[in-house]
């Protein structure tokens, strides 16, 4: 490519990498007036409005017509092509950090991966959930009207979610679960917690404790993210904000059951490969 070209484009990109001179851009969408007032309507001082503002025009993004700054062709074909884009994709970011996480398995291709975290809420197979009651709520929604199996792996313990693995299993629902880790340590340490919230500890014994109750098979590992399969068909999978990863950031919900058999691959994988959950009683 041309040096010149280059040069041109970092020129663009680099007036551009500023905030307040992006807020003008953005606000040249629908034109800006040129008044005294504009910089105290858009939140900048009068030194940060007229000094960017002479910078987006001096490349060309912008210019003054009919008593507006307004975008030029090149900056409106820059804001629809390249910039509209990208703020898409720093709104979905959070989703994308999962991609690692499902690539490392080795077992999702590219294209499974994708298919998975380019869902849209909108869609009648796959949703999105935000708020941890929410998704587990969705859970155990979806969990009640399993079936045959319900696999789950979890980094989190939730009382309704091991309520609903009870009733599972007294109905002859096939439940096996991956239980964290870290989950398991806390448990065994707050003995005094246990003695305090009797019943409460009982219940999360269902994923901490074996055979308890008799047919859920429980192990332990060191869980990466949480995720459930119903019934081999519908999956549910948390998404990691890789800066604080021991929080709940988001979950997928998706009915597919080509994406459940991978999972399930992903399960049978960690299963193999961990121990019969224990405590100290």
């Amino acid at each position: 490519m041309e040096d010149e070209v280059i040069r041109e484009a970092s020129k663009v990109l680099t007036i551009l990498s500023k905030y307040d001179a992006l807020k003008i851009f953005l606000q040249s969408i629908e034109g800006i007036e040129a008044e005294t007032e504009a910089p105290e309507k858009i939140g900048l001082t009068k030194k940060q409005y007229y000094t960017r503002l002479k910078q987006l025009v001096d490349v060309g993004l912008i210019e003054k017509n009919k008593g507006k700054y307004v975008q030029t062709t090149l900056g409106r074909i820059i804001y629809e092509r390249s910039l509209q884009v990208l703020f898409e994709q720093v709104r979905n970011a959070k989703k994308l950090q999962m991609l690692d996480v499902l690539k490392s398995s080795g077992k999702f291709d590219m294209d499974e991966i994708y298919k998975l975290l380019s869902i849209k809420v909108e869609e009648a197979k796959a949703k999105v959930f935000m708020d941890y009651d929410d998704f587990t709520n969705m859970l155990v929604e979806r969990m009640s009207n399993a079936s045959s199996e319900v696999l789950y792996v979890t980094r989190f313990f939730n009382e309704n979610v091991t309520n609903t693995v009870i009733e599972l299993q007294k109905r002859g629902v096939n439940v096996r679960m991956i239980v964290d880790r870290m989950l398991m340590e806390g448990h065994t340490r707050d003995k005094a917690v246990r003695q305090e919230h009797k019943e409460r500890m009982e219940k999360m014994m269902v994923a901490t404790v074996p055979f308890y109750p008799e047919n859920v098979d429980r192990k332990v590992t060191d869980v990466p993210f949480s995720f459930m399969i119903i019934d081999g068909k519908e999956i549910c999978i948390e998404l990691v904000n890789a800066n604080s990863p021991e929080r709940f950031y988001a979950g997928v919900y998706v009915s597919d059951e080509r994406l459940a058999k991978q999972l399930i691959g992903l399960f049978e994988t960690l299963y193999a490969g961990t121990a019969i959950a224990r405590t100290n009683r």
